[in-house]
């Protein structure tokens, strides 16, 4: 039993966030339904690959810890440097990072179909869907719950 349980991957159901995009600290994957409002991973890679190159986010593991913040049938819109869900301004987004590196961005309104979630950190300043763009649903890892 032991054997069994000291080869699975920590990584799959153990992460620590450093970041402040969420509340830093020890998450634990959870069995929770996608949904919003809940924090979920996606692969760096999958979801902005070319951001992802640039910046040596290249192993499997790196990842973004972000909540959802719209689902199907919301309609989400990148206009500039402002975020609209469903007709509401939830952020800006600024059009380069701290370094003055040019930040990714896509422009228009659309509805979020049953496979896509338009994903947000907590923070001003975090690197999400404001700038990648709404995500396929499939390329969430898992939802996550944090533990302390």
């Amino acid at each position: 039993m032991l054997l069994a349980v000291a080869s699975v991957n920590a990584r799959d159901w153990l992460l620590y966030n450093h970041t402040p995009s969420v509340p830093p600290g020890w998450y634990v994957r959870s069995s929770d339904e996608i949904a919003r409002g809940m924090l979920v991973t996606v692969r760096a890679q999958d979801v902005a690959p070319d951001y992802a190159a640039a910046r040596n986010f290249t192993d499997a593991g790196d990842r973004f810890i972000k909540r959802i913040a719209a689902n199907d049938g919301d309609s989400v819109c990148a206009d500039g440097d402002t975020i609209r869900i469903n007709d509401r301004t939830v952020a800006h987004r600024a059009l380069h990072d701290r370094q003055g590196r040019a930040l990714p961005h896509w422009s228009g309104c659309r509805t979020l179909v049953a496979d896509e979630v338009f994903l947000m950190g907590d923070t001003p300043d975090s690197f999400d869907s404001r700038y990648f763009g709404p995500v396929r649903a499939a390329d969430i890892e898992g939802v996550w719950r944090k533990i302390f």
